[in-house]
């Protein structure tokens, strides 16, 4: 029974630890010349998108290409660190640390 309390109250403790490193896994990225900056969340999540001035000179079709590959590079970002926080709580060796990556990578 204690060793089943203490297996339980490590789980505890993990869940907690990775629910934490989860909610600071999100990323920022900026354009080039920074007239985009987009934030993603977990999962892809749209946290925020900034425009700058200098973004009302650009076309549309300029703008909308611009904001996606910013919002590409937040969100590739995103899932690194949340798999980096995976690692942190699991281990680098843990099986689902080592499917996470493999999915940021595109090895599925």
């Amino acid at each position: 029974m204690r060793e089943f309390q203490g297996r339980m109250a490590s789980m505890v403790e993990k869940a907690s630890s990775l629910g934490e490193a989860m909610e600071a896994a999100q990323a920022s990225a900026s354009s080039p010349e920074g007239e985009v900056t987009v934030t993603v969340g977990i999962g892809g999540s749209l946290q925020d998108l900034q425009l700058s001035p200098a973004s009302r000179q650009m076309s549309a079709q300029a703008l909308a290409a611009l904001i996606k590959e910013t919002y590409r590079e937040a969100a590739e970002q995103a899932g690194r660190s949340a798999t980096g926080a995976l690692a942190s709580v699991f281990g680098e060796d843990n099986d689902l640390v080592r499917q996470a990556r493999a999915r940021s990578q595109g090895e599925e």
